[in-house]
């Protein structure tokens, strides 16, 4: 069990529909089962990370909501165990309203921050699942994050302009002291067949944005994991999509292939 402060990673894009949350509950699991000890933060309000971990927010006592509104502690809001290795801070539809809630409060975009404080103790990984916009909450999470993971799907094709707002907020918070580091773009949703792909992967390139080497292929065995409510690389372990996962993990913990040149 680790002593030192863990990597916080903050894994987003302002559009819906990327697939961040996938990413973010599958490398939680395949770090899991490599041996390190994480949390996932499921700031989401849509909480598709919760779901996707098989947790009914609805029958938590506590969740992430109540923690931001100072209803309870963190470990109040924390399921133990949901894969091999990996605690969830269960996410909630509630969350849409924390934005308001916070909007008047001085310090409003630290509030996460605040309540991860002094509760992170023995984790290596923190996975932070960030809502699809730049909001108050999104803002939060990057606060709170040491490292941010840009997620684009590379079936749409305006997935890149996504990608440079969110970038953009990136640079404004690290211009006012945020100490916030860009990992890179992880492609997902991959078929490289698809003009689609080539374009996006053109305009990616062409911005001059650092792409990891890992691309998550487009495969029905992630949408089959979600109905299960297990991750993909629990639920079909040999599955190629599971093993991408796995190699995506270990360029994000640093044993894998180094960014690619853009």
């Amino acid at each position: 069990m680790s002593t030192a402060s863990p990597r916080i990673i903050a894994i987003a894009n302002q559009k819906g529909g990327t697939g961040k949350s996938t990413i973010t509950v599958n490398v939680a699991a395949a770090a899991g089962e490599s041996g390190q000890r994480v949390l996932v933060v499921d700031v989401d309000p849509q909480a598709d990370a919760t779901t996707m971990l098989g947790i009914d927010p609805d029958a938590r006592q506590h969740t992430l909501y109540d923690v931001l509104v100072g209803g309870c502690e963190l470990p109040g809001a924390i399921e133990r165990g949901v894969a091999d290795g990996v605690d969830l801070v269960v996410g909630s539809e509630r969350m849409a309203d924390v934005e308001l809630t916070l909007a008047g409060e001085m310090m409003r975009e630290r509030y996460l921050a605040d309540a991860l404080a002094g509760h992170l103790d023995g984790y290596d990984l923190v996975l932070v699942d960030c809502p699809p916009n730049l909001g108050l909450l999104t803002v939060n999470a990057f606060c709170a994050s040491s490292d941010v993971l840009v997620v684009v799907s590379m079936v749409d094709r305006n997935a890149y302009k996504g990608a440079m707002a969110l970038l953009a907020t990136v640079g404004k918070l690290r211009s006012k002291g945020v100490g916030l580091d860009v990992l890179g773009v992880v492609r997902n949703q991959v078929d490289r067949n698809r003009s689609t792909y080539r374009l996006l992967n053109d305009a990616l390139v062409d911005v001059g944005l650092p792409l990891l080497a890992t691309e998550i292929p487009m495969r029905a065995g992630f949408q089959n994991a979600v109905t299960a409510g297990v991750p993909l690389v629990h639920f079909d372990p040999s599955h190629a999509g599971a093993q991408a996962i796995r190699e995506l993990t270990g360029e994000l913990t640093g044993t894998g292939a180094a960014l690619e040149a853009a």
